[in-house]
């Protein structure tokens, strides 16, 4: 897949920006009137607001002084309070002043204007620009003023006549209101200025993460078909990251998936079920071209918008690989010593006088030789941990037959379903298949008789049912008890340290259920 991302990153904040007020204090501030002292997100938003000055931190427990700026600065001051009441009033005069002059003006050219028509806007401003309190100062300056140069306070209780007190009590009901609006339209400005800044310091968050990150991400939205169908994807935000992973520029943002023919369609089907049911998702990818390998996870950040992450995971792979080929090696190598030591025992058995001694010897080898079949069946099948187990009991079982049968009178049956086992059960199962296809071909069929060995592996539940059956004449009383002969004892004890269970059924026959209740994962 093709990919970019947007390079650069957050703004520092240069050390010429950066002043201390003393050296005990040890702090560091922003001169407020400078904007080279704003650090900025990648979207130009300013984190630090207008008049503001932005404490960066302090490196250790301060001293006395510290703690009094810090005092100072947490708990409003009488003269604090006394400040800020006078910018209040002062912002009040100031408008008053002048509509007062410019109701001046404008008198001369329109001497029918009513007094108070021009006053109302600078009541809404100084609530606008100085809170409640000095929309309040600016409506007790009005009246002031227009008593004062205006009109001549007179004692009447007419509404028309505009001095009387029942006019400016309407005055100033009038006025009241846009005291109120104008304090609450501040208030909303404030609180929206404070959200914006508190979005742009998590941009500024966002931005070093994006930046800094070890993994690749990429941004991407959906392109779907008439039918709801995801057949594309638009290529929206990558990191520096995985422009490096990737080996692309810049100039991939904005392209699409398939911009870079291939066979997407296995891709976009995983696309397409995370976008459907937010369920994340990931798959390993190995770029040929770059010969490195990619842990890709696929998060739904929208119903239209997925999130891609990276993983370089070449050298994991890689060290993997090695490990396999060790392993194989070591498989390789553990089955030729186990093969040696077979032929040892068939030379020693070939060697034996007596009956009894070769046949045992015999017994061990191809007991030797179903341990050094799983090695085998691991080289092969370029596993370190588990074996395909039907596979491994046809050859095992094939093994056994060509050694000990000389005629067509005894046959080997297997069904085995694919079914993979770690090794460490593989190894006694095959065991016990080992010994009981043996005994059974020994023992089961007297010459001249005939017949079937079968051995059947299946699935049963969580676990697995292996089956060894003949219809031969059958077991002894003290055959079937698991303390009756070394071979019986031998079956107990495997089939108990995979934590199975055996059953023994006949006659006609014999045949032997292993159960075992779950395959052990690894």
């Amino acid at each position: 897949m093709e990919h970019s991302g947007l390079s650069g990153g957050p703004e520092s904040i240069p050390a010429s920006d950066l002043a201390g007020p003393s050296p005990a204090m040890r702090r560091l501030v922003i001169d407020p009137k400078r904007r080279s002292g704003y650090a900025s997100s990648r979207w130009g938003v300013d984190v630090a607001r207008e008049g503001a000055p932005v404490i960066i931190g302090s490196s250790g427990a301060g001293t006395p002084a510290d703690h009094a700026v810090s005092g100072a600065s947490d708990a409003p001051t009488l003269a604090a309070l006394g400040a800020k009441l006078l910018r209040e009033v002062g912002i009040a005069v100031a408008l008053v002043g002048s509509i007062t002059l410019l109701r001046w003006a404008v008198g001369y050219v329109f001497p029918g204007l009513g007094i108070f028509a021009l006053y109302f806007p600078a009541v809404l401003l100084a609530a606008l620009f100085g809170g409640w309190r000095s929309g309040l100062a600016a409506m007790a300056l009005t009246a002031a003023v227009v008593m004062g140069l205006f009109y001549s306070p007179v004692v009447s209780t007419r509404l028309t006549d505009p001095a009387s007190p029942g006019n400016l009590s309407l005055v100033a009901l009038a006025a009241a209101p846009l005291v109120f609006v104008g304090d609450y339209v501040r208030t909303l400005l404030r609180r929206l200025e404070r959200g914006r800044d508190t979005l742009a310091e998590k941009n500024l968050h966002y931005d070093a993460l994006f930046e800094s990150m070890l993994e690749g991400y990429a941004l991407c939205e959906a392109i779907r078909d008439r039918h709801g169908k995801l057949v594309d994807y638009t290529i929206l935000e990558m990191n520096p990251a995985l422009l490096g992973m990737l080996g692309v520029g810049r100039e991939a943002i904005g392209t699409k998936l398939s911009d870079a023919p291939a066979d997407w369609a296995p891709w976009l089907a995983l696309c397409d079920r995370v976008l459907t049911t937010g369920e994340p998702a990931g798959l390993e990818r190995h770029d040929a071209a770059a010969d490195r390998w990619h842990e890709i996870r696929v998060t739904r950040v929208t119903p239209t918008r997925m999130a891609q992450i990276f993983f370089d995971i070449t050298e994991r792979k890689k060290a993997v690989f090695r490990q396999a080929g060790l392993f194989d090696e070591l498989n390789h190598r553990v089955s030729n010593n186990l093969t040696l030591v077979s032929s040892i025992l068939q030379m020693k058995a070939r060697a034996a006088d007596h009956e009894g001694v070769r046949d045992q010897l015999l017994r061990a080898e191809a007991r030797v030789q179903s341990i050094a079949q799983v090695h085998r069946a691991l080289y092969r099948g370029g596993r370190t941990d588990e074996v395909e187990f039907g596979a491994y009991l046809r050859d095992l079982c094939n093994g056994v037959e060509e050694s000990l049968t000389h005629d067509d009178r005894i046959a080997v049956s297997v069904e085995a379903e694919p079914i993979r086992v770690p090794v460490d059960t593989a190894i006694p199962l095959g065991m016990v298949v080992n010994e009981l296809v043996t005994n059974a071909i020994k023992y089961a069929f007297p010459y001249p008789n005939a017949g079937m060995i079968s051995v059947e592996l299946k699935r049963a539940g969580d676990g697995l049912m292996l089956t060894v059956g003949d219809d031969g004449r059958g077991l002894t009383e003290d055959a079937e008890k698991p303390s009756g002969g070394l071979g019986m004892k031998l079956i107990a004890s495997l089939v108990a340290q995979v934590n199975g269970e055996i059953v023994i059924r006949g006659p006609p026959g014999a045949t032997f259920e292993i159960t075992l209740p779950e395959i052990p994962a690894r």
